[in-house]
């Protein structure tokens, strides 16, 4: 069984890593809150909403960001980190409010053909992973797959910060 997620999970990996412009771009836009006079936001829906402490407390927290408490504390040079395991009407209805305030955000969620949002990431985790005898499926590794995503955005965003103060 363990090698079959590991063969499962790294094609998720592979899949993220197909994804460089946008991880890239995603890490620019975050770094505009940082070197400008904005603000980094966290909002977790789904299970990816325990990570947001993760990204506002760990040791490798993401350049101050805070967790998202209202949409009303924010303005055009702030920008918020959107993290879900499914596209559902809570996450469609969180970014109609982001788009009426005109707040730029990256979307991190398993692709949905509703999105169409500029900065979009695929979590690449749209079912459970390792199959069983009864022909079910277990594991869906949201977590791993955002965890993945969010260091390799951490490190851009480090080298892009690191740049500017050169």
């Amino acid at each position: 069984m363990l090698k079959i997620f590991n063969t499962q999970l790294n094609g998720i990996f592979k899949k993220i890593d197909a994804q460089e412009t946008e991880i890239d771009i995603a890490s620019r836009l975050l770094a505009q809150a940082v070197v400008g006079e904005g603000r980094i936001f966290v909002k977790g829906f789904g299970d990816l909403r325990y990570f947001e402490d993760f990204i506002v407390e760990s040791e490798e927290s993401l350049f101050g960001a805070e967790k998202m408490i209202t949409e009303s504390v924010l303005d055009r040079t702030d920008r918020v980190l959107l993290m879900a395991d499914t596209y559902d009407d809570a996450v469609i209805e969180y970014i109609k409010d982001l788009d009426e305030f005109d707040i730029d955000y990256v979307l991190v969620c398993n692709k949905d053909e509703r999105i169409n949002s500029m900065n979009f990431i695929d979590l690449s985790t749209p079912r459970a992973l390792v199959p069983m005898e009864d022909f079910s499926r277990i594991i869906k590794p949201h977590l791993m797959a955002m965890n993945y995503i969010y260091y390799a955005i951490y490190a851009g965003m480090k080298e892009l910060l690191e740049e500017e103060t050169d």
